[in-house]
């Protein structure tokens, strides 16, 4: 394993300010890291340049300042969205971007790009209607990332947000019995997981990672003290790290240890970025001693 982070944990700004992904890539350097995860989401759901005509070039330029900077991009976040809604909106845009999202992630060298699996929130059998239309959905997506040399990662998510309705894909069965169909017809399918989401879910995070085992592909990694205050650096919340880097361990995980810790930064001054960022890298150093 390699300590990671996601682009976002230097985006969102106190003052409303989006910072570039080429700033979040040169103070990541300068704090330490090597490999990071390009959030191809935020730039998505905030009209960054890759929604535009311009973005091959400006993607260009992102590879430049990474390159420049010696960070290498092993993961990335797909674009995403409910396409179990027949009435989802912006369909045919949020279908261009999770395609773009995939093709980008080649251009970057990205090895496995994480996306969100759909909820069919008006059938009566959600999961058996959800589970097949996500199936039906994410064939020709992971067709089409076979052709980049990219695997898709599908994600475990939490619904405690939009409890009493219930989410697909926020246990480890449904993920390894969706990703196990799907794996019969292709060999560049697999599993993220969401250490955060799992710990909101009060999941027992060894049990659900054994039961991936090999499927397992890409990590987000993140503490929370409950459903508001999430997405923070480890031992900031109540998940017990000492259990995640033994099951890591047990099961051979040979991915990232990919931060998505952005709450951490989110209101912190910008003077005060590259001290924070350095302290992360001194956690995830720690945690990744413990292997």
């Amino acid at each position: 394993m390699r300590l990671s982070t996601s682009t976002n944990i230097v985006f969102n700004r106190p003052n409303g300010r989006k910072a570039s992904i080429q700033e979040s890539i040169r103070l990541c350097s300068a704090a330490g890291y090597k490999v990071m995860d390009m959030n191809f989401h935020d730039c998505t759901t905030f009209k960054l340049p890759f929604v535009g005509d311009e973005w091959k070039s400006w993607l260009f330029d992102v590879k430049r300042t990474a390159d420049e900077c010696g960070v290498e991009f092993t993961q990335a976040h797909s674009s995403f969205y409910n396409f179990c809604d027949p009435f989802a909106p912006n369909k045919e845009f949020m279908d261009q971007m999770v395609l773009r999202s995939i093709g980008s992630a080649s251009i970057l060298g990205v090895k496995w790009i994480v996306i969100h699996a759909g909820t069919d929130f008006n059938s009566a059998r959600p999961v058996f209607d959800s589970k097949r239309k996500n199936i039906e959905y994410l064939k020709p997506v992971i067709e089409y990332a076979a052709r980049f040399n990219v695997g898709v990662a599908i994600e475990n998510l939490w619904e405690l947000q939009i409890s009493p309705l219930r989410r697909y894909t926020t246990t480890a069965e449904e993920l390894v019995e969706l990703v196990d169909d799907l794996s019969e017809s292709y060999s560049n399918v697999g599993i993220c997981w969401d250490v955060e989401h799992a710990n909101i879910m009060k999941q027992s995070q060894t049990a659900s990672l054994n039961l991936i085992g090999s499927r397992l592909k890409a990590t987000h990694i993140s503490d929370n003290t409950g459903i508001v205050n999430d997405h923070i650096l480890p031992f900031n919340g109540n998940t017990d790290w000492f259990e995640i880097m033994k099951v890591l361990k047990a099961i051979g995980y040979e991915g990232d240890f990919t931060y998505e810790a952005h709450q951490s930064t989110n209101r912190l001054p910008d003077d005060l970025l590259l001290p924070l960022l350095k302290y992360s890298v001194e956690v995830g150093n720690y945690l990744l001693s413990l292997e």
